[in-house]
């Protein structure tokens, strides 16, 4: 069961001019995957999507994670259906087939459709959801795992928030269940905050695939910078 997950780096500017420069920076890093949080940008469309997508392809040439966090979701978007699916769909039609990825939303209303798009166009599509107040029972994490695998997701991801280090713990004992249960099924499962930090980093050898860590500003509570995850998880991982 144990595997080294991958290190996402999540790049969050409000700008074209900033997400040039954060992309510049990041080049030279050590990582797997940038996961471009487009709802860090004001007065996001569909036009804006495609510009920043171009400038995100030119400068990286690692997979990307196309995301748009809501504001129900802990982002920067005002969530209004119809231009959260223009854009998430706008952002797919960029995307590379075979190594990219988009982020739809379990709860968001536009969801299976999007899904079927991402799906059409040969794309993973990673379907999340996200508690930012608590960590809920381990058999709703296992529940809500398995059905965003009966909805088709390439990739599930929860993230939710820890209290305590038995919320952490209750977080890898369900991604335990759900890999045995469904060990084909890829996902990622994270406890936000100072208490969870055990899933960043131990999550592997619960199933996670993939971890996320800083490069500057964080996109969540508990996220660790990329130079200590990067020893950490050499170190553990051997």
């Amino acid at each position: 069961m144990s595997q080294k997950p991958m290190i996402a780096i999540p790049v969050m500017a409000r700008t074209l001019p900033e997400l040039e420069e954060e992309l510049t920076a990041l080049a030279p890093l050590d990582f797997d995957v940038l996961e471009w949080r487009m709802d860090g940008l004001s007065s996001l469309s569909p036009a804006l999507v495609k510009k920043g997508l171009a400038l995100v392809k030119s400068h990286c040439q690692r997979p990307v994670i196309a995301t748009i966090r809501t504001s129900k979701e802990g982002g920067s978007f005002p969530y209004e259906d119809a231009l959260y699916e223009s854009c998430v769909t706008a952002v797919m039609t960029g995307l590379r087939p075979g190594s990219d990825a988009v982020d739809v939303e379990m709860e968001r209303t536009p969801a299976p459709r999007l899904i079927e798009k991402a799906r059409a166009l040969g794309l993973s599509v990673i379907v999340s959801f996200h508690d930012f107040s608590r960590t809920p029972k381990k058999e709703d994490i296992v529940s809500r795992f398995l059905t965003m695998k009966a909805r088709h997701a390439s990739i599930g991801k929860i993230a939710v928030m820890a209290h305590s280090r038995e919320d952490a713990c209750t977080m890898m004992d369900a991604m335990a269940q759900v890999h045995k249960t469904a060990p084909e099924f890829p996902f990622i499962g994270i406890s936000m905050g100072p208490c969870g930090q055990v899933t960043r980093t131990e999550g592997g050898k619960a199933g996670s695939i993939l971890t996320f860590a800083s490069a500057g500003e964080a996109s969540a509570p508990g996220q660790i910078a990329l130079a200590d995850i990067r020893r950490i998880l050499d170190k553990a991982y051997r």
